[in-house]
């Protein structure tokens, strides 16, 4: 039996930029009819918000011999947490940090209880028998339902559009295998069955996603709205591409008033398209800021909650043969096969039963010192859930006589509806417009399918194949003498059918058409006034700027007369190379370092599926691959442990500490708007440069714990231990700021971190937009029975 609690609490971490003008951000929010950040105006609302994490962890373990060959053991795990104020601070879709209105509390109550048969059948027969149930419980509500004030690659403010706000999920695993020994093998036979029930909760958008280039945008939209008639804001004038007109600005505040493009999620239930219903009114009259205290269907529209539901049951199958073989007393050699599939998610996925993975590794004793180790595998994950979760319950607009690749089985009375309107869409007022009718009435525009149509939709490619990667190793050990153990080792993992994700609805630069929808060339739409785009437009399509016409691809907006088609396959790709050196040494009973550097390279070409992940552009997707947000090019890392005798008074004493070194890690040039007219605000980079090509501050930081172990009766003990987390206070850099708030590079090409070079359109850009924790000292105390 054990039991282990804890209880936390920490600030969190803003970005300079917020605190510096957190009182212009609560005057804006004032205007829009919303709350003070953390509730409070001014610097206190921020000092006022404070993450938690309060977890508590139970065993409960039996163990018994049944009889002289079969052995039971039974396990009981269960784990509490509550989590206050998760992801403030944090960077989150869309590339912003997250401002407390963006936080969420989540709940989580996690049970397992797995049983364990052990038989011996025969002297050189062992049967492994294993059966569990697992039952997880997670609700991530919002602590605000306000709408989300995005400010791309910056700051986001209000409900998080892109998390769950639940998910539930229970687990049956039945597994079997066969361990068989003869003379110079050990075979193992097995399979593993899993039947997974899984509910989440996604109101995706609700109730609005407001896109705002950047802080000056934000300004103009809150005097836009202004509810309470205040002098006009003006702290933030020069902070971004919005201007008056004749200013040269990208965005005019007199035409766009802030905001290109706004999203919104919207509850239509099952009706058919020819009579979706009302949407519902959040406010009756004018309304107020406790108005968005909490998500809507949560308050007064509970009903429609249901609207956001997905729940399926699906299956993972495996099959496993191995086999070790002693070919002689110096060699060994591993070989084996295991066959995955997954069922149950055919409305979405097509059965993919091509994951047969080959594993084969030695290991071959030099002499008695140096052994050396070689390996080559396939390793498949599992399909991604997380976009099955989400494209599941969204009704797509019918799009007849297009190419668009269809979505999920049964999707035409799926039951929530993504709407996207960028500016000059037919049919329908400016974003600004709905965006102020949304904060000041509590209304949304009315539901239609009919093209044109705001709602696009959301699809898997139906012929996915399972993510895999393939992995080969060699390492070389050998014992130096007295203790000392060195290594040297490389690895290779490349992966593939990884999922990425891209906007289907895209005109190409040069106009198109696909059966009956067309649209312009970019020039055309820009000539006439209707290009998504914030930049000017030269004939030949491309970006009319210094450095990018003839070069950089411009885009007039939509291919198709609807609002977003995201789509994701399986064309991600991934490769690691990595050497590592390690000395591992002990001197005597009482003390054991170990020290290990990497030199690694990482690249790819996307990261995950959220929006600032899409490509820039879409007809060259190639042009992504680039440096790995996880590309840490050196890294050191050394850890020892020093025990005292078993002396009185000094016995039962333990130092130990972890030293971590690494050079700095990569990050995206971004404009901060939407230059090249794909409707997409936050992938757009600044002039020709590629993904990840700035990089940030290296990191450095020294972490001990003293222990001391009081040890009463026979099977009891308490251990008191002190931590010191990055003890010696170093200023670790986490994320720099990256947008650069240009399109194109003004004084010089950045490269990295204090290189002197920043952006005269954005005097933050280059400066840390997060930190990592300074000192921190930690008390535990545990007992062990």
């Amino acid at each position: 039996m054990n039991y282990e609690g804890q209880r936390r609490g920490e600030s969190p971490t803003y970005p300079t930029f917020l605190v510096q003008n957190i009182n212009l951000f609560d005057q804006a929010k004032a205007y829009l009819g919303l709350n003070p950040e953390g509730g409070i105006a001014g610097i206190a609302g921020l000092n006022s918000v404070l993450k938690t994490r309060d977890t508590d962890n139970g065993l409960i373990k039996l163990d018994q011999q049944i009889s002289q060959n079969n052995r039971l053991s039974v396990r009981y795990n269960v784990f509490d947490a509550r989590e206050l104020n998760l992801l403030v601070g944090d960077t989150l879709d869309g590339g912003g940090l997250g401002a407390p209105s963006s936080g969420h509390d989540a709940l989580i109550r996690d049970q397992s209880l797995v049983g364990n048969l052990s038989s011996q059948i025969s002297p050189n027969l062992v049967n492994s028998f294993l059966a569990q149930y697992g039952r997880r419980h997670s609700t991530f509500p919002g602590v605000t339902g306000e709408p989300n004030l995005d400010i791309p690659n910056t700051l986001l403010f209000g409900h998080n559009f892109g998390t769950f706000d639940a998910t539930y999920e229970s687990r049956v695993e039945i597994a079997d295998s066969v361990a068989w020994v003869k003379s110079s093998h050990v075979a193992k036979f097995g399979i593993d069955t899993n039947f997974i029930d899984n509910f989440v909760i996604w109101p995706g958008f609700t109730p609005m996603r407001i896109i705002l280039p950047g802080p000056d945008c934000l300004q103009d939209f809150a005097n836009f709205v202004n509810i309470g008639g205040g002098p006009p804001i003006t702290g933030f004038s020069g902070q971004g591409p919005c201007g008056p007109l004749g200013s040269g600005a990208p965005i005019p505040t007199q035409v766009l008033h802030g905001v290109p493009i706004v999203f919104w999620g919207a509850p239509i239930g099952p009706a058919p398209a020819s009579s979706l219903p009302t949407p519902p009114v959040l406010c009756s009259g004018t309304c107020t800021p406790n108005v968005w205290n909490t998500i809507y269907y949560d308050s007064a529209f509970s009903g429609l909650k249901k609207d956001f539901f997905v729940q399926f049951n699906h299956q993972y199958y495996g099959f496993f043969a191995q086999d070790q073989w002693r070919i002689t007393p110096r060699l060994t050699l591993n070989y084996g096969m295991r066959w995955d599939f997954e069922k149950g998610l055919e409305r979405q996925i097509n059965d993919d039963y091509r994951g047969f993975q080959p594993r084969v590794g030695l290991a071959y004793s030099l002499n008695k010192h140096t052994v050396i180790r070689a390996g080559f595998g396939i390793f498949d994950d599992r399909f991604n859930l997380t976009f099955a979760f989400v494209t599941f319950p969204q009704r797509p607009t019918p799009l007849p006589g297009s190419k668009v690749p269809p979505s999920r089985v049964g999707s035409d009375t799926a039951t929530w509806a993504l709407n996207q309107l960028p500016f000059g869409f037919p049919g329908h007022p400016d974003p600004a417009t709905v965006a102020r009718n949304l904060l000041t009435t509590g209304t949304f525009e009315p539901n239609s399918l009919a093209l044109p149509s705001t709602v696009g939709g959301t699809g898997l490619d139906h012929n996915s194949r399972i993510p895999y990667s393939e992995q080969a190793s060699l390492e070389i050990d050998h014992e130096v003498g007295h203790g000392l153990v060195v290594n040297v080792g490389y690895l290779f993992v490349a992966a593939h059918k990884l999922v990425r994700p891209e906007n289907l609805n895209v005109c190409p630069s040069a106009g198109g058409s696909d059966g009956p929808y067309s649209c312009p060339s970019a020039f055309a739409a820009f000539t006439a006034g209707k290009n998504a785009g914030v930049l000017p437009v030269a004939p030949d399509n491309t970006i009319a700027l210094p450095g990018l016409q003839g070069i950089k691809p411009a885009f007039s907006g939509p291919l198709y007369p609807a609002g977003l088609l995201y789509f994701l396959d399986d064309s991600g790709n991934s490769v690691y190379h990595g050497v590592t050196f390690s000395a591992t040494q002990r001197a005597g009973n009482y003390f054991r370092l170990n020290a290990n550097y990497t030199f690694s390279k990482t690249l790819d070409d996307g990261t995950f599926t959220t929006f600032v992940s899409t490509p820039q552009n879409l007809y060259n997707r190639a042009s992504e691959r680039a440096n790995s947000n996880q590309d840490v090019r050196h890294r050191f890392v050394a850890n020892f442990t020093a025990d005292t005798p078993d002396k009185p008074y000094v016995r039962n004493i333990e130092l130990s500490s972890i030293i971590t070194v690494q050079s700095a890690r990569p990050f995206t040039m971004f404009f901060g708007a939407d230059g090249n007219g794909d409707t997409n605000p936050v992938t757009d980079r600044v002039g020709l440069s590629t993904r990840n090509a700035y990089w940030g501050d290296k990191l450095a930081t020294f972490d001990v714990r003293l222990l001391k172990s009081f040890r009463f009766r026979e099977r009891q003990r308490i251990d008191f231990a002190v931590d010191a987390f990055n003890a010696f206070n170093r200023p670790n850099v986490n994320e720099v700021t990256s947008v650069y708030g240009a399109p194109i590079f003004l004084a010089g090409v950045p490269n990295h971190y204090k290189d002197g070079v920043g952006s005269p359109a954005n005097p933050d850009f280059g400066g840390p937009r997060t930190m990592f924790n300074p000192r921190q000292f930690q008390f535990s105390l545990k007992y062990a029975f």
